[in-house]
């Protein structure tokens, strides 16, 4: 019984073993590659009257102005920084703006034109409950 394994392992060795490949029936010269079949797809969406409002939107240019604000607060949870810029709102009565800057959401506040009137903003502002308040330098979206 051993014998009559033996030979089959040579034997299957010896059929097997002259290929590089296990699959040895195929042939890779007769493969005849079609073109795949793609449908025409048509979207209705951007066509017509439409395109006249993309190019609209295209001429809107955006400057960008530097200012500067004040920040006031950063965390990096997103539900923590959404709580405290609602509560600063509600103190300063002044727009937060949220930036996320990863891993930091970060609360601003402000649009000083220079240094000086942040300088004096961020005296009243700390008094009011930010006490690790800063300034820092950034850009503003303006359309024209």
């Amino acid at each position: 019984m051993i014998k009559f394994f033996i030979t089959l392992l040579i034997s299957n060795f010896l059929l097997l073993g002259n290929e590089n490949d296990s699959l040895f029936w195929f042939d890779v010269k007769n493969i005849e590659y079609e073109p795949p079949y793609f449908p025409l797809i048509i979207n209705k969406v951007f066509s017509g009257s439409h395109l006249s409002i993309i190019d609209s939107m295209k001429k809107i240019e955006e400057k960008e102005l530097e200012v500067f604000r004040i920040q006031i607060f950063e965390s990096t949870v997103a539900s923590i920084a959404r709580a405290e810029a609602r509560r600063f709102q509600n103190i300063l009565g002044d727009t937060v703006y949220i930036n996320f800057e990863t891993p930091l959401y970060k609360l601003r506040i402000g649009n000083y034109f220079n240094r000086k009137n942040a300088e004096d903003a961020i005296e009243s502002i700390s008094k009011l409950g930010a006490k690790d308040a800063w300034i820092i330098r950034t850009k503003k979206n303006i359309k024209d």
